[in-house]
């Protein structure tokens, strides 16, 4: 019954200090989508620089197996173990500072992709890629 007790003292302890972290931690903004120099971006710097986001979005995405698989093993050991989901809860609140700034960063990289497509096609510079190549002398 102690053993209990103590288990449960612990983690709502470490909820409550995890909630009053995530509300002190600093909020960071993630890069500008659009930046003023964008208007003076050539059609090859455009290209460029959305194939390295794509390259950063890469990977494989949240929710795989492995998250799944973890999802489970949590649960199982919130049933079993007396006081373990008031832990893991306090150890979530900690850690959501960063969840949610590589969430937002992540976002903010697939926004500048979508607007760099963007500004390319608006710039019709995938038909003066065409002309060019069509204009360039066969060997």
């Amino acid at each position: 019954m102690k053993l209990q007790l103590i288990a449960g003292v612990a983690g709502l302890s470490l909820t409550l200090a995890g909630a009053a972290l995530a509300q002190d931690a600093p909020a960071e903004s993630p890069a500008p989508i659009i930046r003023a120099t964008d208007s003076t971006l050539t059609c090859v710097q455009m290209s460029e620089e959305a194939a390295q986001l794509s390259q950063a979005m890469g990977g494989e995405p949240d929710g795989g197996l492995f998250g799944t698989l973890g999802g489970v093993a949590r649960s199982g050991a919130a049933l079993l173990i007396p006081g373990a989901g008031l832990v893991m809860a306090g150890a979530d609140a900690l850690t959501q500072p960063e969840r949610d700034r590589r969430e937002a960063e992540a976002r903010a990289i697939q926004h500048r992709w979508y607007y760099l497509n963007g500004l390319y096609a608006g710039r019709r510079c995938q038909e003066k890629a065409d002309a060019a190549e069509a204009a360039a002398p066969q060997n």
